[in-house]
């Protein structure tokens, strides 16, 4: 027991006094030196940190509405009235008293028929297809001079004349008499008016 106290009381003593000092640490000459320059650059940091002050929000610009771009008026057209043309003027037709109303292709028949009461048909004194003389004027265009032969008279009238009187009106450079005079009788009216619609088909 004896031996017991003397060890724990020096161990006791021991740890009383190691609690009743704190050891305070000790630096190094380096040490000391690093912690002066730390402190001045946190000094010097501190005094040239700007001061953040918060910007106000920028205002995002409204964008504004597209000018219109005006549209210049379109011209309008000016219409000018159409020119009147002036229609070429009509060609009147010689005026007929007479109308032609016979049948041609029986006239034909009778113009190139010979008649027993004068022993000939009237295609034997004269050509159909051309203007030059046989016995009696040839008959190409007939009416065409018929129209000028007589004042007054259309050419229907004066070959309907030629045929039934036809010394009535002879034609400068033809002997009088050559026609027959008879031709009234022998052919009728309707017969006559046919041979006059076959003359205004020879042109």
């Amino acid at each position: 027991m004896s031996r017991y106290i003397r060890f724990v009381l020096p161990l006791l003593a021991l740890l009383i006094a190691a609690c009743g000092s704190v050891a305070t640490p000790v630096w190094s000459e380096q040490a000391q030196g690093t912690q002066a320059a730390l402190a001045v650059t946190a000094e010097h940091l501190t005094e040239i940190a700007p001061t953040a002050t918060p910007l106000p929000p920028t205002e995002t610009p409204t964008a504004l509405p597209p000018t219109p771009t005006p549209i210049p008026p379109t011209a309008t057209p000016t219409v000018e009235p159409p020119t009147a043309t002036a229609a070429p003027p009509t060609e009147t037709p010689a005026p007929v008293a007479q109308a032609v109303s016979g049948n041609a292709e029986n006239g034909q028949v009778l113009f190139n028929e010979v008649r027993g009461e004068v022993n000939f048909a009237c295609a034997t004194c004269h050509y159909p297809n051309q203007e030059a003389q046989l016995i009696g004027p040839g008959l190409l265009n007939v009416v065409t001079r018929a129209e000028t032969r007589v004042a007054g008279e259309t050419a229907a009238e004066y070959l309907h004349q030629s045929i039934v009187q036809p010394g009535a009106y002879v034609v400068e450079g033809f002997p009088d008499g050559l026609m027959p005079q008879i031709y009234a009788q022998i052919f009728t009216e309707e017969q006559i008016q046919d041979i006059i619609a076959y003359l205004y088909t020879l042109k």
